[in-house]
């Protein structure tokens, strides 16, 4: 990292729409820098240069037409705050329900953000219980300094969900048995059963209701998913379950996350008793800085040695998904969130790379599938040439046959398939910008700081979570 030392006389605050625009910038001196605008903290500007590396220029230096041209961006492309709120709470209006369709087996409702589909008729007050943890969600990873500001998936004006009408319902879905609700990257569609929602009931005389508080731990962990839901490819799964998990586990209240309070879980009295931890193991350990590390793609696979020793999926899981939480806490709370926050501007500048890249590839699926007929009706065709007795295949492949027969016509010339962005595979993509978050360090120096931060909290991380 380089940073050039100039006097700091203004402060702006980051603009996420506006990373990766390369453009020629001008010092006070006159002196121009061809880079990458990466967004900006407190009172500098950071920059990356051609070769790749990044530079921090104090904004004041920088010429008027510069500064003119930070200043003047839409105050809706302004990214969230550089501190940790206190507290979040969803704007009341926002969670306001309306009836959009109401035919048997067809409901749908709406808050600002959300659009809710059911087959079950609900009341608009029982709505507006679910949707303030749906809102409120929403504002918590608006408001948190992670630079990010949730939009819908690209086509559509209101994140979705369905809500299923039991969990047999929701398990028809292909969801996983031991989750308690899913974002689905690929349909774009948050689903979650009404038990896990706290919606009690039926279709008869008695209709539906609330059953005690709203289960906003699944909703936030799942939510928080959709509302980052364009990052998830670029992201290892320890960071994108681990976040989902902290946002999920802190203390909630009638719409409002005491943010301060986000260690309190990690209390010796703190248990969760519902969502996806109370489905798993009772007990969930510390794998450690290491072994969290390497989970990059899969947090569900369970390998055949830890099957060898005796090991559960549930038990597996419980530990993945509480590792995932306790380092992403340490990163949220590292150096004031700094490394973390530069690790989402990175992978920001990545993302609409790969959803380009992700159309293209959706499009060479779709003509692979359309080939798919010409090559299945040629290699029945070639099979039954060459059960001709005047036909011989060689050992090298090729085919030998008389002149007076004629072998099937090849299929169609198969395309190319899209190149990923930058040469980088999908694999190696969740490991590109992973240096930003270790500043420096080595691995088993973010496990000693790691365990100094829980020292604090007055938690052992060998001691496991519940």
């Amino acid at each position: 990292m380089k940073v050039v030392p100039l006097l700091i006389t203004a402060a702006l605050l980051s603009a996420p729409g506006l990373m990766g625009a390369s453009r020629l910038w001008t010092n006070a001196a006159g002196k121009t820098l061809q880079a990458e605008f990466c967004g900006i903290e407190q009172t500098q500007v950071r920059l990356r240069l051609a070769d790749g590396n990044q530079v921090l220029v104090p904004l004041a230096q920088l010429s008027a037409e510069d500064q003119s041209w930070l200043q003047n961006q839409s105050p809706s492309a302004v990214s969230g705050p550089q501190r940790m709120p206190e507290t979040v709470k969803e704007t009341l209006l926002n969670a306001d329900i309306r009836a959009m369709v109401e035919k048997p087996q067809n409901y749908v409702y709406e808050s600002a953000h959300f659009r809710f589909r059911t087959t079950e008729k609900l009341g608009t007050a029982l709505l507006k219980d679910v949707s303030r943890a749906f809102e409120s969600t929403y504002e918590l990873v608006r408001q948190m300094p992670w630079g990010i500001q949730p939009k819908p998936e690209e086509g559509r004006t209101k994140f979705e969900a369905v809500l299923h009408v039991n969990r047999e319902a929701y398990l028809q879905t292909g969801a996983p048995t031991w989750s308690s609700g899913i974002y689905s990257l690929k349909d774009k569609v948050f689903h979650i059963p009404y038990e896990e929602i706290g919606v009690a009931g039926n279709a008869g005389a008695s209709g539906y209701f609330r059953k005690g508080a709203i289960n906003n731990d699944t909703i936030t962990h799942e939510i928080t998913h959709q509302m980052m839901h364009a990052l998830v490819p670029c992201m290892p799964i320890w960071l994108v379950e681990g976040l989902a998990e902290y946002t999920s586990q802190m203390p909630y209240r009638n719409g409002e996350f005491r943010v301060a309070e986000d260690g309190s879980v990690f209390q010796p009295k703190s248990r969760r008793t519902r969502g996806l931890m109370a489905r798993l193991a009772p007990k969930a350990s510390w794998l450690g800085v290491k072994e969290t590390w390497e989970l990059k793609r899969s947090i569900a696979d369970l390998p055949d040695s830890l099957s060898a020793n005796g090991f559960t999926l549930a038990q597996t899981l419980g530990d993945r998904y509480h590792s995932s939480h306790v380092l992403a806490y340490f990163f949220v709370r590292d150096l004031n969130g700094q490394p973390l926050r530069r690790f989402l501007e990175a992978i920001q500048a990545e993302a609409p790379k790969w959803q380009a890249f992700g159309k293209e590839l959706a499009a060479y699926q779709t003509e692979l599938e359309k080939l798919r007929p010409a090559f299945e009706t040629y290699e029945s065709e070639l099979a039954d040439f060459l059960k001709l007795p005047e036909v011989t295949k060689l050992p090298d492949g090729r085919i030998a046959y008389p002149a007076t027969l004629t072998p099937p016509s090849p299929p169609p010339q198969v395309p190319k398939p899209p190149l990923p962005p930058d040469g980088t595979s999908p694999d190696r993509l969740v490991e590109k910008h992973l240096d930003l978050l270790l500043n420096g360090r080595s691995l088993e120096e973010v496990e000693s700081q790691c365990r100094a931060l829980f020292a604090k909290l007055g938690y052992a991380l060998e001691a496991g979570r519940e």
